[in-house]
């Protein structure tokens, strides 16, 4: 067709059209979906599901992109198995390695990278348009009826790109599976005991700044799926309930649940806390919220301070961690008893400013890095008791706290004492100790009946909870509720096809700048 004919189809098309109705009419129905999950965790059966919804209600074409395949096409050693490791454990290691190696040698975000580029080709190839001729052809790119999963994004850089690139019509389905049916898991590949620790700790958080964090990635996700054994049934109302979401297909209200821990979200930003803002929330046996909470220092007259307050004395204020300051000053106790030890005075021969160093260094990255009884505030969670306790009474017994963060053993005490049963939360928490010291009043075993049960949440997350529960645009039509055909809805938050190849294509120069073509 030439471009005179080409044009005045155009302008046919946009007759009677509003601005808004022609922008609309660029958007693309593709969806992407990332996937980030513990190893070990059920995260195959989360994506199955997903991708039949789609297929069934919703008439997707679901592509499965596996991140990790990128890295055995770009490996620079194979696998070599040492004395005493299992062929799958060397496979697992073999993997992990060659993706440090590869995120090293170009970039933290590289295989979504890899991804991207690997979605503009086939965009490309089936509208007929030659890579260099994007600019001038984009016009003729058609929405295609789609998702890409990605499986599984292990670096909180490889979600960054995701998110710049695909917006809104990105999301994260952070997948979690107890500890002990993950650890089944990985037996059941022939994976020994002391392999399996070795590899969950490398999985979840390597020291290094080109490793897997799935950790930090995790804590990002806009849904939080717990699966296990125990829920398993339960998995498929939860996906159709997302895609609901998703789509706008159906008016979706928030649960109990959702509502508390989006309360607990919201109060964290209340703390000027220099280490991390964590927020809390509790609520009765109902669900009926009591109390919000968050970590900051206690006031003279009761309370926390706050922004208003004249007097204010917070760290922000100070301009130090008190907790630090203290840890430091103990180390530094504890070095100067051992260096001026008269019994020591021998041994040293005027060696002191070396073993100084020496000893110092171990102090730093022992324990005592982890003390954490030295803040001036206080936490989250005894703020929501405390407020509650005031506020409701009796109220709590049997109730349920959400906390963004895992609770530390200070606070775990102060939580079995107040008659709370259940905790939710969202971010792990290393230094607590809650259950290494409750194990008789506190456990992570959903099952358990006669201990207060902590438990990763299971929900939308907190930051996408207005987006998907504030408007349901267009859901009334004539005084009556409007349906939709599932199979020729479009996402609730869609992009337009004219801006997502360009930038898709800017997403990955730096492979075409490193050799990666």
């Amino acid at each position: 067709m030439d471009a005179s004919k080409k044009l005045n189809n155009e302008l046919n098309l946009s007759k009677g059209k509003t601005t808004r109705d022609k922008v609309e009419n660029t958007q693309t129905e593709e969806l992407f979906i990332g996937i980030c999950a513990p190893i070990g965790s059920s995260r195959e059966v989360v994506i199955e599901e997903i991708k039949k919804q789609l297929n069934k209600k919703y008439f997707y074409d679901v592509e499965i992109i596996k991140l990790s395949k990128f890295i055995e096409q770009h490996k620079t050693e194979s696998v070599v198995s040492k004395n005493g490791e299992t062929q799958a454990f060397s496979n697992l290691m073999h993997k992990i390695t060659e993706g440090d190696k590869l995120r090293k040698r170009i970039n933290n975000s590289v295989l979504a990278e890899l991804a991207i580029r690997q979605i503009l080709f086939s965009r490309l190839e089936e509208a007929g348009i030659k890579e260099e001729d994007i600019n001038l052809n984009i016009e003729d790119l058609k929405s295609r009826r789609k998702c890409f999963i990605f499986d599984s994004i292990k670096n909180l850089e490889e979600l960054l790109l995701l998110r710049s690139v695909y917006t809104e019509n990105f999301y994260l389905f952070s997948i979690f599976s107890p500890l002990n049916e993950r650890k089944t898991n990985l037996q059941a590949k022939d994976l020994s005991p002391s392999e399996i620790d070795k590899i969950v700790n490398a999985d979840d958080f390597e020291n290094n700044d080109f490793g897997q964090n799935v950790k930090g990635t995790f804590i990002e996700g806009d849904f939080i799926v717990r699966v296990s054994n125990e829920n398993i049934e339960q998995l498929n109302k939860k996906i159709e309930r997302y895609l609901h979401l998703i789509f706008e297909s159906e008016i979706i209200t928030p649960t109990f649940n959702e509502t508390a821990m989006y309360s607990a979200k919201s109060a964290s930003v209340n703390s000027a806390c220099l280490s991390r803002q964590v927020g809390a929330s509790i609520t009765d046996k109902e669900g009926n919220l009591i109390s919000t909470g968050w970590n900051d220092v206690p006031k003279f007259g009761g309370n926390l301070y706050k922004e208003e307050d004249i007097n204010d004395k917070r760290c922000k204020v100070l301009g130090y961690c008190s907790n630090d300051n203290q840890k430091n000053d103990l180390i530094q106790g504890i070095l100067n008893s051992i260096i001026t030890d008269p019994n020591l005075k021998d041994l040293l021969y005027g060696n002191d400013l070396l073993v100084r160093n020496i000893i110092e260094n171990i102090l730093v990255k022992s324990k005592i890095k982890d003390l954490i009884e030295f803040s001036r505030s206080v936490h989250a969670e005894m703020h929501a008791i405390i407020s509650g306790s005031q506020l409701a009474g009796s109220k709590m017994v049997e109730g349920k706290l959400f906390c963004t963060t895992y609770p530390c053993h200070n606070c775990a005490r102060h939580i079995i004492v107040s008659g709370i049963k259940e905790i939710y939360y969202i971010e792990p928490y290393s230094k607590s100790l809650c259950i290494t010291l409750h194990s008789d009043a506190i456990t992570e075993d959903e099952k358990s009946d006669t201990k207060v049960r902590i438990l990763v949440y299971d929900g939308v997350a907190p930051r996408r909870y207005l987006s998907f529960f504030n408007k349901f645009a267009d859901r009334k039509k004539d005084g009556k509720l409007a349906e939709f055909d599932l199979k020729k809805i479009k996402p609730k938050s869609t992009k337009s096809l004219q801006a997502l190849p360009t930038l898709e294509h800017q997403a990955i120069h730096s492979l075409e700048e490193n050799g990666l073509n």
